[in-house]
């Protein structure tokens, strides 16, 4: 998750993202990610994301406390 801030959601090379997710128009940052992380069904109609979502507050703003802090890429 190197660099997931900032980053317009479904842009790094590689991988087999939704088209729904692609064209989103999302860039990442805390509150796109806690509307995700909370409802990815919601926040994106037709995702692939295979999992129903985050419904507590708490553990959300923690996983995203915790990619903030992950978010810098070593080389």
């Amino acid at each position: 998750h190197c660099g997931l801030f900032g980053r317009p959601a479904g842009s790094l090379e590689g991988y087999p993202y939704s088209k729904a997710l692609r064209d989103s128009g999302i860039v990442w940052d805390a509150e796109s990610l806690d509307r995700f992380l909370e409802s990815p069904f919601d926040a994106v109609p037709g995702t692939r994301m295979g999992y129903a979502g985050i419904k507590d507050p708490q553990e959300r703003a923690d996983l995203i406390a915790y990619l903030k802090g992950a978010g810098a890429c070593a080389d």
